[in-house]
């Protein structure tokens, strides 16, 4: 597996094309374990923007039957893996934000532009936030 070819994928697909990887599997193996047509899957693991859980979990109990999920120590380093990544996005937002308004705020005076500007973009970093912390909810209820 290409890791820069699959960065634009979520965690749970990363987690399942890299178990596929480790193994030596390929998408096909996988579609007919699932009973479904090569493409559909492939699109699932590759190119899905909204990667649904409910075909995450077929996967996920088709590789521990195959005994390529053996314990919950995967599991464990996938969460692990994904407080890291929140961690880093975390700190990264804040740091953004902070050396934004640090900047716009330097004369003290703020226009209305700038302050919607502001607020824009702190709404933004906070939906960005709350989506990652609402990713990780859901991954650890999943599991």
């Amino acid at each position: 597996m290409q890791p820069e070819k699959f960065n634009m994928l979520n965690e749970d697909q990363k987690f399942i094309n890299g178990i596929l990887d480790k193994y030596g599997y390929e998408i096909t193996w996988l579609a007919g374990k699932l009973n479904m047509e090569y493409e559909i899957v492939r699109y699932q693991l590759r190119d899905a923007k909204n990667y649904r859980q409910d075909f995450h979990q077929r996967v996920v109990e088709i590789l521990k039957k195959e005994g390529l999920i053996t314990s919950n120590k995967e599991i464990c380093d996938h969460l692990k893996n994904e407080l890291i990544d929140f961690s880093t996005v975390l700190t990264g937002t804040v740091s953004i934000i902070s050396k934004s308004i640090k900047e716009k705020i330097q004369d003290r005076h703020l226009s209305d532009e700038e302050k919607k500007s502001l607020k824009d973009q702190l709404r933004n970093q906070l939906n960005r936030v709350t989506d990652e912390f609402n990713d990780l909810l859901l991954t650890i209820d999943l599991r």
